[in-house]
């Protein structure tokens, strides 16, 4: 098992009589705190994107983060990329280096939690209650997508 200490920071909006969210830019991390056996973590990430997957590659020893937008005009800003996503590398707990999307990571299903509460969340989720809140996420959210965009009915405008 591994187990990770997220945080979100940004503005928050609320509407009336809604749910209210944040606003652009919201700033995540991420802290391996315990993982099995002698595995070597990687430093904290921080970063505006929002983490769909972390992944540990025994081969070489590196960790793989891989990250989405919530917002369109992120994904503008980037250049419009083919696919949604952004990775970021840790070598044997070198600092975190982005790199292009390894190809072994799309089709994976996302492990991790990609809509934190502007209320909070609580300061531990079993995979169990992971999985059950992941169900209601968007699909670029869900799975490393392989195809994405307008003609896909899941993707921004372009």
């Amino acid at each position: 098992m591994i187990v990770v200490a997220r945080t979100a920071q940004g503005r928050t909006y609320s509407e009336l009589g809604g749910t209210g969210g944040w606003r652009d830019p919201v700033e995540m991390s991420i802290a391996i705190t315990k993982a099995p056996g002698d595995i070597k973590l990687p430093p904290e990430w921080r970063d505006t994107y929002v983490p769909v997957l972390l992944d540990y590659d025994k081969s070489d020893k590196s960790w793989s983060i891989v990250t989405t937008f919530y917002y369109c005009e992120t994904w503008h800003a980037l250049g419009r990329p083919i696919l949604p996503y952004i990775e970021y590398r840790s070598v044997n707990g070198a600092p975190w280096q982005r790199v292009p999307l390894e190809e072994r990571l799309i089709d994976r299903k996302a492990n991790m939690l990609t809509g934190p509460s502007t209320d909070g969340e609580p300061s531990f989720v079993t995979v169990e209650e992971k999985e059950r809140i992941q169900l209601r996420a968007g699909s670029k959210y869900q799975r490393i997508l392989r195809r994405w965009g307008g003609e896909e009915g899941n993707g921004c405008n372009f």
